[in-house]
Formats: structure tokens, sequence, C-alpha cells
């Protein structure tokens, strides 16, 4: 009886890897994602051809935010058709919101649609306390 409980349970294990195996093969485009903290985000930045955004709303945005970026909401409703028309896909795109949870999902979005991204893990609050 412990034997057949062992096998059952080793077969779903197997089972279950396997799907997402399977899974993460049929994801073609997908791209990277990495979070990283202020001062390896500042680094990213820095290279000429990285795409910066900002995924808050563009009221956040206006109360500040870092030099160089671009504002695309990623609660906005169409934040993927506009990041598909204003960002290269052959270019890493680093992105941050206020405090890293809205950048995150942001990042999701933009890596299943083919981008490499950066992300800032603990967003543009983390940023200013950084004192940049």
């Amino acid at each position: 009886m412990i034997n057949m409980k062992k096998l059952y349970l080793v077969s779903l294990l197997l089972l279950l890897a396997s799907c997402q195996f399977s899974y993460k093969k049929s994801v073609s485009g997908a791209g990277e994602i990495k979070s990283v903290a202020v001062e390896e985000f500042a680094k990213e930045i820095s290279c000429s051809d990285v795409q910066l955004v900002d995924v808050r709303t563009p009221e956040e945005f206006a109360q500040g935010n870092i030099q160089g970026s671009v504002n695309i909401d990623v609660n906005s409703g169409h934040f993927g058709a506009e990041a598909d028309s204003l960002l290269d896909k052959q270019h890493k795109v680093a992105v941050y919101c206020r405090s890293g949870r809205r950048s995150k999902k942001a990042a999701e979005v933009l890596s299943m649609m083919g981008f490499d991204v950066v992300e800032l893990d603990k967003g543009y609050n983390g940023w200013v306390e950084s004192g940049r």
C-alpha cells in the first residue's frame, strides 16, 4: 500500500514537472527579467541604449521621476499596446514604479512580449531614499 502511494506521488510530481517544462518551452519570445537594487539599476540605465520606463500613473510621474524616463501606466488598460508602439525589442527596458509592485507586473508583461527587462526592486521610493 505504501509503495502504491509513493508511486502515485512520484507519477504526479513528474506529470506536474513535465507540464511546467512544456509551458515554459511554449512561451516563445519571452525575454529576461532581472530585479535589481538601486546601485545596479543606476548602472543599467547609464547605458545609452536602455529604454527607461516609469509605469506609475501620469499624476505620480508628474510629482517626480527618474530623468530620461517615459511614462506608460501599467494599469491604464492599454499598457501592452502602448509599450509595443513606443519601445524597441532590440534594446533592454528598465522599469520602475513607486515601490516595486507595479513594475514587477509590468516586467512580466514586457517579458512575455519579448523584451529583456530590468526592474528596480524598491521602486522610485528606494531611488529617492538612496539620494539619487
